[in-house]
């Protein structure tokens, strides 16, 4: 049904619970699983002014990613790893559209019952509006 999947990942131990379902809906026929992470740059700063900075920032996504993926290298899928920098919602948004992805797979909190309307500001919660393709919310 879905062949590839993209999960935005704050590369958090509750983020690799999303990573392990994905790659469990792709096991049965294959296809590919992008992991993404996103260094926010600072509006309004030059990017060359923080660039060392944002490059040990990206470094070290790339390792955690790699890791990630290496835990399900076995699984029969493919698993690509991507760092950009800018705004989480709008290189999300740009790579589901640029890499023709069919779901998005996301880590999410639990709303709280008592007070739902906090949960409304969330990226997952914007993301499952303004994506055009399905998304899975994992907790």
């Amino acid at each position: 049904m879905f062949n590839h999947i993209l999960i935005p990942t704050d590369m958090t131990a509750h983020a690799e619970h999303a990573v392990d379902i994905a790659v469990d809906l792709l096991r049965p026929h294959g296809g590919t699983v992008t992991l993404l992470h996103v260094v926010q740059t600072i509006d309004g700063i030059d990017f060359h002014e923080l660039e060392s900075f944002y490059a040990d920032l990206e470094r070290r996504a790339r390792n955690r990613l790699r890791a990630l993926a290496a835990r399900h290298a076995d699984a029969g899928v493919t698993l690509r790893t991507e760092v950009t920098y800018g705004t989480p919602i709008t290189e999300i948004l740009r790579l589901t559209q640029d890499r023709e992805v069919d779901l998005v797979v996301l880590a999410s909190h639990t709303v709280d019952r008592e007070d739902p309307a906090t949960g409304w500001g969330t990226l997952s919660y914007k993301l499952g509006v303004l994506v055009p393709c399905p998304v899975l919310l994992v907790k």
